[in-house]
This record gives structure tokens, C-alpha cells and sequence, in this order.
């Protein structure tokens, strides 16, 4: 089963230059679900040639504005280009609430059925979603307001190892999400600072590169993706150079790249495959 991610936005905080806030399609064997949903998502989607109304599942990490703030507006495209199937929403609670007000004080609608997901903080780990492709789980991280991460696992069709995506964004440093990641193909962290502002993240809870390249390698993980970068890197160093201290199959992402998902054999330590 083909499995690969389209990076829509790599940056964290506010858009600069070639990095749109935090957004990526997960294609599982044609199941396409989208991770996060920033402002200019519905744009970032269009760019890449994705199809808008293909798009039945959406998973929200968190209600950080560079996370959340393109999907009403992404739910309202949807409907006025003529959407009748259910989409499905697994977000933290509070999220219905957000967008249902958000349509009441606009005068918007959507015609078509939103299947909500909210999911409980308290409730730690949890089953969100399954179809035929895949299976959906959420855990907590560490963050400054209630924050999920998500693994999703392929539905082999025959013995086949099950192919796994994970991906963390935004947390601090926190070794009890190892558990979660084992063993994840390929696993997408946040790695907002480079190591000299290790305070800095830790104060804001969020990753340094060293920090992501750690968790990599305790989880075991195929290949690490890194993402969520501050506005402050231009260029590749030295985020790049310090993940890769700790766990050399490191890649930073880069908006428009397509990054195939496959068992740890098959990797090559560096790709910009389909980068536009």
C-alpha cells in the first residue's frame, strides 16, 4: 500500500516567506487526512494538486491559532463548492464550539454532516478513528494548552509489517510520549529552536533539534521528519546538522515536499522528492 505525506506548511507561529504554518495531507492507500490546518491551508491544498473534496477525515492537534485557523474557512470552501459527504473531525474539546459560533456569528453554514471527535485530555491515549486503509490513535504531549499527537497505522492487506506515521507537534521535551512513537516509519517532530535556546524551548514548550533527534532515536523510528520551524532559520543549519547528531536519518521539511512513508530498509537518509 503506497503511504506519503505532502508537507502544506512547515513553519511554526506566523507564515514567513517560504514557510505557511502548520498543515500536511497523509495519503494512506488513497485515504487522505489531513493534519493540522493553519491559515492558507485550503490554498496550500490546491498548490500541491490535491483535490479539496477528497479530504473525509481531518485531525486538529491543538487550538493554536497556526494550527486551527484555516479550518473554518477551509469547512465553508468545502461547502460552497457543493460537498454533500460527512467529514470527519477529531479535534481537543472545544473545538465544535469554535466553529459552530464562528458559522452562527458569520451567517454560515455547511450543508454536508461533520462527524466530531473531541477528545478528552484527562483520557490520555485514545482509539479516534478506523476504516479499512487505517487505524487512528491520539496521545497526549506536553504543551501549553491541551495537545494530542497522532499515530496512524496502515491496515496491511496480507502478513505485511503494518507501515506507521507519528507525528508531535507542538511539546516539550518528554520521554513518556517514547512509548507512543516506537517503532513509527517515519516520525514527524516539531523542532521549533535550535540546541543554544534549549531554555528558550523548554520555557514555551516546544523541541530543539538535539531534543527531536534524541526522542528519534529512543523511539527506534525509521526516519525522522522535522518540522515546525521558527521564523529565525532560514536555511537548513543547524537544525539539520544538530538533529542529525543525535539520529542520522534526519530530513527537515519544506513546504510543497513529498515524503513516502516506508519500512527502514527502503529509506534513503535525505529526500526533496516532489519538491516544487
Amino acid at each position: 500500500m503506497n503511504m506519503f505525506v505532502t508537507i502544506l506548511g512547515s513553519g511554526a507561529a506566523l507564515p514567513i516567506g517560504a514557510r505557511r504554518c502548520s498543515a500536511q495531507v497523509l495519503n494512506v492507500g488513497g485515504i487522505k487526512i489531513l493534519i493540522d490546518c493553519a491559515e492558507s491551508t485550503q490554498d496550500r491544498i490546491r498548490y500541491n494538486h490535491l483535490r479539496l473534496q477528497s479530504i473525509a477525515t481531518i485531525l486538529i492537534s491543538h487550538m493554536h491559532g497556526d494550527h486551527f485557523f484555516g479550518l473554518p474557512g477551509l469547512l465553508s470552501t468545502m461547502h460552497l463548492c457543493g460537498r454533500t459527504a460527512p467529514v470527519f473531525i477529531a479535534a481537543p474539546k472545544g473545538a465544535r464550539q469554535v466553529i459552530e459560533t464562528t458559522f452562527e456569528l458569520t451567517g454560515n453554514h455547511v450543508d454536508f454532516p461533520i462527524d466530531w471527535h473531541e477528545m478528552d485530555f484527562n483520557e490520555g491515549e485514545q482509539r479516534i478513528f478506523t476504516n479499512p486503509r487505517c487505524t487512528v490513535d491520539a496521545f497526549p504531549l506536553d504543551h501549553s494548552v491541551p495537545d494530542y499527537g497522532f499515530r496512524i497505522t496502515e491496515v496491511p492487506r496480507n502478513t505485511a509489517k503494518p507501515l506507521v506515521y507519528a507525528y508531535c507537534c507542538d511539546t516539550a521535551y518528554n520521554e513518556r510520549i517514547v512509548p507512543y512513537i516506537t517503532d513509527a516509519d517515519l516520525l514527524c517532530l516539531e523542532c521549533t529552536f535550535s540546541n543554544e535556546y534549549e531554555q528558550l524551548a523548554s520555557n514555551r514548550k516546544h523541541l530543539t533539534a538535539g531534543q527531536a533527534g534524541k526522542l528519534a532515536q529512543m523511539a527506534g523510528a525509521g526516519q525522522l521528519l522535522l518540522t515546525h520551524i521558527s521564523a529565525r532559520y532560514r536555511e537548513d543549519e543547524p537544525l539539520i546538522s544538530q538533529a542529525r547528531t543525535e539520529f542520522p536519518n534526519a530530513i527537515l521539511a519544506a513546504d510543497n515536499m513529498r515524503i513516502p512513508v516506508c519500512h527502514a530498509s527502503a529509506q534513503p537518509v535525505d529526500t526533496t522528492a516532489d519538491k516544487k
